[in-house]
């Protein structure tokens, strides 16, 4: 790597430019070219009269799947920031590839770019060739291609689309520092602490549920192996009727912060995402504000207009971080404590199991599959106490480090 300007080693056909350059462009409302920077406008190879006014796809590549501007512009049009990753072509022919975060402004939207690194780059790269080449083939409808990316950002343990975005910018923040031989920054670490920490607490999430459905059919169980053993209303029967009256409580319970739609881990998962992706944005913005300090001028654009916008930016995403980031540790409080409580009920449960187990005891010699049932309610309250425990530590993690980003920011 070259120590002054950061380059990578280059891929054949790539267009060369440094980690430490920044890629500006603005647009209307329409996609069209108001304003760029000089980066954008010697990479991409065409003059600035053929850039201002020119639609902003003449540097789409089409190895860029359509599907990601599907899921940028439906973010933009309803006032939300969004990132992409994004492989662009230019005049000559050549390609590069951006982090693009894309914001909404007053008649347009503004779009700062980085060069990514990180290892995740590398695998939204590799899927994107074949991603972009289904999209042709299949001839994949738009809105079909979007589920399927948001289905992989799901099936990756984020709660959202943005959070996936969120988590790239802050591991493509962290890379970029490292490639620049920075300093580490702080803020960037909390960053990438609280993105790992609401990934894991999301998986803890799914996993939770399906162990809770799981649990759902063993009082059935328990009613079957009850009907060979005993009479009608017979001991066994008794308690595998409680244990189902008092699981589906909890599982009402469980399904209103973990499950359907704005429910309370999806409403912090959100929350959380939306603060640490304005956060980065912030970082980014400001970075190119500064670069704007000098510029040569150029026909068409007032680059006093552009700083003003930018500081006005910056600011504005401060705040709405602060916003989201407040109701975000409000939300983990509420979420541990719900699964606090959750776990004081799960007690209820395991009290029933253990009249389980004693039964099981006591018909010892003839217990027809009642052991076996039993060991299964142990295995399963065993794993959602422990995924219990996991979510309540991580929102303890994400609200502290929120909380102390909160408190370095404000100084």
């Amino acid at each position: 790597m070259n120590a002054q300007l950061g380059f990578a080693r280059q891929q054949s056909g790539e267009a060369a430019f440094s980690f430490e350059e920044l890629f500006y462009s603005r647009t209307d409302d329409r996609g069209v070219i108001r304003a760029g920077n000089d980066v954008f406008q010697r990479i991409s190879g065409f003059d600035w009269a053929e850039l201002i006014g020119a639609p902003h796809r003449i540097v789409r590549h089409p190895d860029t799947p359509r599907a990601v501007f599907r899921i940028l512009w439906d973010a933009l049009k309803k006032g939300n920031p969004m990132g992409a990753y994004v492989k662009n072509r230019t005049k000559s022919g050549e390609f590069y590839w951006v982090f693009a975060v894309v914001l909404p402004v007053e008649d347009g939207y503004l779009s700062v770019r980085i060069k990514p690194s990180s290892p995740l780059f590398e695998r939204v790269r590799g899927y994107y060739e074949s991603f972009s080449e289904r999209e042709r083939v299949e001839k994949i409808e738009l809105e079909q291609g979007a589920d399927e990316l948001r289905g992989l950002a799901a099936a990756s343990g984020f709660s959202s689309y943005t959070s996936f975005m969120a988590f790239a910018l802050g591991q493509e923040l962290a890379a970029r520092d490292v490639r620049l031989r920075r300093p580490v920054d702080g803020r960037t670490g909390m960053l990438v602490e609280m993105n790992e920490a609401l990934e894991k607490a999301t998986r803890e999430q799914v996993g939770l549920l399906r162990s809770f459905e799981a649990l759902q059919s063993i009082p059935n169980n328990m009613r079957i192996v009850a009907s060979r053993l005993e009479p009608s209303g017979g001991p066994v029967s008794a308690i595998s009727e409680n244990y189902k009256a008092s699981s589906l409580v909890i599982s009402d319970r469980l399904r209103s912060f973990v499950a359907g739609k704005g429910n309370l881990c999806d409403q912090m998962s959100r929350e959380v995402a939306r603060a640490l992706f304005l956060l980065g944005c912030g970082r980014v913005i400001a970075e190119m504000n500064r670069n704007f300090a000098h510029v040569r001028p150029v026909e068409g654009i007032d680059w006093e207009v552009e700083r003003e916008l930018l500081a006005r930016l910056e600011s504005s995403c401060a705040a709405m971080a602060r916003d989201a980031m407040l109701q975000a540790a409000e939300l983990a409080t509420a979420l541990n404590r719900a699964s606090a409580e959750i776990r004081r009920q799960m007690l209820g449960l395991d009290t029933i199991r253990v009249l389980g187990r004693v039964e099981c005891g006591r018909m010892r010699d003839t217990n027809g599959g009642l052991s076996a049932t039993i060991d299964q309610l142990d295995s399963f309250h065993a794993d959602i106490k422990a995924r219990l425990e996991a979510i309540m530590r991580l929102s303890e993690v994400i609200g502290t480090a929120m909380t102390n980003y909160l408190r370095v920011e404000l100084r």
